[in-house]
Order: structure tokens, then sequence, then C-alpha cells
């Protein structure tokens, strides 16, 4: 789906949101008196606005993507303390520069920011960041100040403020209300500056260095000034990067002694390529990856540069030249098991399927829990007839990362497959509800239910899961 065609939708959405408010006259809004926001009613808002995404937008939840990330977040979650909610992170396919924290604690960052945060650091800064408003309840506060409007309403008028202003500044033409309701949502300038300061005392708690902070809202000073004529996103949520330079410097002025450990960028830049390779065409990246692994002494001073180039080669279909780069990064970081899970899937997408299945099964003995290599061996077994293995591995994977939506897809497959039909369907109505698509859920839910007791303990899964779609789309 196009960007254009997203905030033409987001659009429409919003605009409809306004004027079934009660289809109240476009006068000039005053917000009623702030009412509490129960966790409830947030964990509501956060169930619609995940939808939205799922419809609109490209979610890169590779295991792999998804590992990363949520490893980085639980070491911030664990300084913050004890949450209303289980936090999930999301990796949205999009070029803005843009992330945000959601009501009951969804947190999404555009590949666009990605592809600008140059180390490990940046990205935590950023990420700590969202946590420390989400942690805070300010997305909580702002809705509350916005008045008593239903979840469907204040998670469309989220979407349009957070996802971007296109749709936001189209939408505004509607009439004040609209604009005065959007305008309640905005972080304020404390709220900033709390988040911040919690980003701070958590990266100090980690050791890692406040001038990744520092950096960051630079770039999005710079960003800022890139684009004049419409204000990136995540300025319009985040707004005044020079006043948030300036406290954070005295910040770091006033902690002279601050401990600053050294950190291995190995699985930082790791992820960064992979991102790069799933969200850019493969092009326009190849030739810049080839000309850098062709600069005198890269391999020793940037080897990473070579599973950027593999994973360019491998998006081409190229497996010969994929591996040949890939081994050159395997030689410089022989340790890192990670390297050889990508080598499996290398060839298991060149159709080596048991080459493959004997690399994922000695590292599945060493490490059993790793969920990227789980998934890979629990795909190898697929390929090579073995259903039954396959199966119980994909579901323990769900339990793990329950909103990884090809999961349930291949459940769904194996189990029908293997001939559990109500199971297989009601796998692949998950599968379609997570990917976005209500209608398409709809069908297997009604199709699982078909002869099933109501006595049978799937037949409450599947209800629960039909009155869970039927509550989102009612918002």
């Amino acid at each position: 789906m196009t960007h254009n065609t997203t905030f033409q939708r987001l659009t429409a959405y919003i605009v409809c949101a306004v004027f079934l408010l009660g289809n109240l006259p476009l006068t000039p809004f005053s917000p009623p008196p702030a009412q509490a926001f129960s966790i409830g009613e947030e964990r509501e808002v956060g169930e619609k606005l995940l939808s939205i995404v799922r419809k609109e937008f490209t979610l890169l939840d590779d295991p792999d993507l998804t590992e990363y990330v949520t490893s980085l977040g639980q070491q911030t979650l664990l300084l913050a303390g004890p949450q209303f909610f289980d936090y999930h992170f999301f990796i949205i396919d999009n070029k803005e520069f843009n992330a945000f924290a959601a009501p009951s604690g969804l947190i999404f960052f555009h590949s666009g920011l990605i592809d600008l945060c140059e180390t490990e650091g940046e990205l935590v800064s950023v990420l700590a960041h969202e946590i420390g408003h989400a942690a805070s309840r300010h997305i909580a506060d702002r809705i509350s100040k916005s008045g008593k409007l239903n979840a469907g309403t204040t998670a469309l008028m989220l979407a349009g403020l957070l996802l971007g202003q296109g749709a936001l500044s189209q939408a505004l033409v509607t009439g004040s209300m609209a604009g005065g309701l959007t305008a309640n949502l905005q972080f304020s300038r404390a709220d900033e500056e709390e988040a911040d300061r919690l980003s701070y005392k958590w990266m100090q708690e980690e050791h890692r260095d406040p001038a990744d902070m520092v950096n960051m809202l630079k770039k999005m000073r710079r960003v800022s000034r890139y684009h004049r004529k419409q204000v990136p996103t995540y300025l319009l949520t985040h707004p005044e990067p020079e006043h948030r330079i300036g406290y954070i410097e005295d910040l770091i002025l006033q902690d002279p002694e601050k401990k600053i450990q050294a950190r291995d960028e190995f699985a930082y830049q790791r992820f960064k390529y992979r991102v790069q390779t799933l969200t850019r065409e493969t092009q326009s990246i190849l030739p810049i990856l080839k000309n850098r692994a062709e600069e005198p002494g890269i391999l020793q001073d940037d080897p990473m540069v070579f599973f950027g180039l593999s994973q360019a080669y491998l998006a081409s279909r190229d497996y010969q030249k994929a591996e040949e780069a890939l081994q050159k990064v395997i030689v410089r970081y022989p340790d890192k098991q990670i390297l050889k899970t990508d080598l499996g899937r290398l060839k298991l997408e060149a159709g080596e399927t048991k080459a493959a299945l004997a690399i994922f099964q000695e590292i599945h003995r060493q490490d059993p829990d790793g969920a990227y290599n789980a998934y890979y061996l629990a795909k190898a077994l697929q390929q090579e007839g073995e259903l039954a293995q396959a199966v119980l591995i994909y579901e323990n994977l769900s339990e793990r990362m329950p909103t990884y939506a090809k999961l349930y897809q291949e459940i769904g497959r194996i189990r029908a497959a293997l001939g559990n039909k109500a199971l297989g369907h009601y796998n692949l109505g998950l599968y379609h509800f997570y990917e976005g698509s209500s209608r398409t859920a709809r069908f297997h839910i009604a199709e699982a239910l078909k002869g099933l007791p109501e006595k049978d303990p799937l037949y409450t899964k599947i209800q629960d899961l039909k009155n869970k779609i039927a509550r989102i789309e009612k918002m």
C-alpha cells in the first residue's frame, strides 16, 4: 500500500470519526472537563490503534528483528519497574522519521528512523524516551484532557496524529473541533521533559553514553530543517528539539564522572542492515554496498558491510554471492551463532533444505530458546514433511511471540493437514486478524465453529476471538 493511499484512508477514518461525535456543529471546540482514563479503556484504544496500523502498514515482525528490539526494551523496562501492561515493540516499514508510544504499552518505530540511527545507543535513546511516555501514562493523560470520547474515535485521532501529518492536516479542514481534539493529544513540554529525564536516567543506569540522546535530537533538528514545508510527524508529537538539546547537555555537564560501558555494535549493525534490505529496493542498495565492500581494508574496519551485501544478494536470489559475502562475516565473527542461522536461512531459500536443517538442528541443541533459529528449524522440518515436529515448535513460539502473524498461518495449515480442521481454521483466523483482514478472519472462525461441540475447550477460544474482532470493529 502506498504512503499516499494510507494517508487518504486515515483521512477518511478521521473525518468520519469527527462527524460521528454526535453530529455536533463545527464551532470552536472547548474540551469537556478531563476525566480519568482507565487501564481498561487504554487497552481498548491500544487494540483499535494496532488494528489500524496492521491494516494500513507493513510490519517487520521477523523473529530476529522482534527479538532484538524487544531485548533492548526489556533492559529499560527492568529499570522502569512494574508496569500496567505487557509491552510490545513493532517496526513499521515506512521511510518517514518517526517513532511513537501508543496506549497500552505499544511502541512503534518507523524504518526511516532506524535508518538514521548510527549506533545502538541512539536507538535506545528513542526507545527509552517512548517508554518514558508510556510508563508515565502521558498518553492516557492527554486522552483524559480531550474529554470522554469512545475508544474508536480516540484511536482514529491518534492514528492521524501519530502515523502521519498528511492525514492529520487534511482532516483538520473538517473543523476546529477536530483541531482542538488532536491538539489536546499532543505531548506538552512538561511531558517531553519528563520522558527525556527518564530516558537519561535509564541510559545512565545501563552505562550508556547520554551523548547519544543529543545526537538523535540534533538529527531531529536537521530533519526538520530539511523538510521545512512539511514538519515530520515525529516533530509534531515530540516538539522543540533545540530546547531539549539544551537541558540534556546541561545534565551531561553536571555529571562529569558518568560511567560509560563500551558496547559491541555487532547486533545493532546486523539489525540495521536487515531492516534496510527488507525496506529498500534491492536495485538501489546493492550498488552502494558493492562499492563499500570494494574499499581498501573494509573487511577489517567494517566487516558488517559484507553482511548487508549478503542480505542484498539474498533478496535478489543470487545465492552463491550471498553465501560468499556471509562467509566473510562468519570468519570475522566465529562465535556469533546468529550468523550460522543466517547461513541456514540462506541455504533454505536456495532449496538446500537438508543442509539448512542440519545447521538449525545443531544450533537448536546449543540454544533451544533462540526464537529466530527455532522458527527456521520449524520451516525446514515442515519442508521435509516432518509436520508433527514443526507444528509443536511453531506453537511454542506463538506463546512467546503472540503477535507474530506468520506463526498462526503455518500452524493453521499444518493442523488442517494433520486432520484437525477446527484448530486449523482457528489459527488461520488468528493469522488474518493479525494481518488486518477481519473479514477473512471471520470466515475462518465460522468454519472452525462448524460441528464443534460447545464443551470443547477450543470452542471458547474461538468465541473469544470472534467477540474480540466484533468489539474492535464496533469501536
